[in-house]
């Protein structure tokens, strides 16, 4: 999973809080550790870009 804008970032973050607490080892739980992941690295990205910037 990519997170290439603001708008994936927003949803994939309200996702995040919907199924936060899922039950270990559900489907829930594995989209969730996915969506933990992706939301890293595009953090991540952001804060690399912005030191770029200065």
């Amino acid at each position: 999973m990519k997170i290439s804008n603001e708008g994936e970032y927003e949803k994939a973050s309200e996702r995040a809080d919907e199924i936060f607490g899922a039950k270990k080892g559900s489907p829930e739980e594995k989209e969730l550790q996915e969506l933990l992941k992706a939301i890293k690295e595009y953090e991540d990205d952001f804060v690399k870009m912005l030191k770029d910037m200065e």
